[in-house]
């Protein structure tokens, strides 16, 4: 059985050393694009370029969008278009985590409110299994109370002073309201879709205060809809903070249709919703209306500062890469 095993590592080994491409010197990357078709403009800037910034992170993540089928570069295309591909995206990326940080700060907030709400005179009720639908959730609930009794313990004998040290020593209880700055969005959401139905309404519902401000409200918004937009902005952030690529990210599952938003934006219901700016138009119900259009600006203008950028490319290809359609900021006009 062992000597199974170090066969098998061997050749795992040998085939490794075989498909492992040699080490390339910046001037024989630079080479070798300019054969595969790509203009170079200035060598030196693009040299200094690549020995600062990963190549394989900027070539193969980002110039596959101007070859052909065969791996050639498309007539025309530059060095430079490739690199503002990159940095766009990044900046974009940026644009979306700001926004998705503010909602995640919105519906912690909602959250702790309900939940607190419902056990006013418990301590540490979030510890409790029974507060929780936990004949639905038995592997989620234990998790998250875990992670919570984790939190607590490494707060509570920090040498830093914080609020979880200052509840846990001077009330002999920690409010939830301090837990969840504590707590990781991924965290929020498995709480989130582990609370009784009730409260999963009664959270979907506070979300009004916001979804007002951009749409007329006609139908519930359902605490099915809830975690699928919150999942989603979960999906999303994570490709965003772990700086993934944006263009051509889909979320695994499409939103939940909601008419009264969904409809303002001729989203129809039988239409793919997983996209980066179906994730916008979630946002909405997370948002202040200021906070919308600071996203929705930011993004109008990075899209228009792209633009002047690209020469063999419109930005049309790219916004599809993002699932905004043409003339979406038609379609998003923002509530004054």
């Amino acid at each position: 059985m062992k000597r199974d095993s170090e066969k098998s590592a061997f050749y795992v080994f040998r085939r490794c050393l075989f498909l492992s491409k040699p080490f390339k010197t910046i001037q024989e990357q630079i080479e070798l694009l300019h054969k595969r078709g790509l203009v170079i403009s200035d060598y030196s800037k693009t040299k200094k370029y690549l020995l600062t910034n990963n190549y394989y992170s900027i070539i193969n993540g980002y110039s596959k969008y101007f070859t052909d089928q065969h791996n050639n570069y498309i007539q025309g295309a530059n060095f430079s278009e490739i690199t503002y591909t990159y940095f766009y995206d990044k900046e974009i990326k940026y644009t979306f985590l700001k926004a998705i940080l503010e909602a995640e700060k919105h519906i912690k907030s909602i959250l702790a409110y309900v939940f607190s709400e419902s056990y006013p005179t418990t301590p540490y009720f979030y510890l409790d299994y029974q507060n929780y639908d936990y004949k639905k959730n038995k592997r989620t609930v234990p998790f998250v109370i875990r992670q919570i009794v984790k939190i607590i313990d490494k707060h509570k004998s920090s040498r830093k002073s914080n609020s979880i040290q200052h509840y846990f020593n001077k009330h002999d209880d920690v409010p939830f309201w301090v837990i969840v700055d504590y707590l990781t969005f991924g965290d929020i959401l498995a709480i989130l879709k582990s609370l009784p139905l009730s409260l999963q309404d009664r959270i979907a519902k506070k979300s009004y205060s916001f979804i007002s401000e951009h749409c007329t409200i006609k139908k519930t918004f359902t605490r099915d809809m809830l975690i699928s937009f919150v999942e989603n902005l979960a999906e999303t952030r994570n490709v965003c903070a772990h700086d993934n690529r944006l263009y051509g990210f889909k979320c695994r599952n499409s939103l939940k249709y909601y008419p009264d938003l969904h409809d303002k934006h001729n989203i129809k219901n039988t239409d793919a919703k997983s996209s980066p700016y179906h994730t916008m138009i979630a946002l909405q119900c997370f948002l202040s209306a200021n906070e919308y259009a600071k996203l929705h600006n930011t993004l109008l203008s990075r899209f228009k500062d792209f633009s002047k950028h690209l020469h063999t490319l419109s930005i049309d290809f790219f916004l599809n890469e993002l699932g905004f359609p043409p003339n979406w900021q038609q379609s998003n006009k923002l509530v004054h």
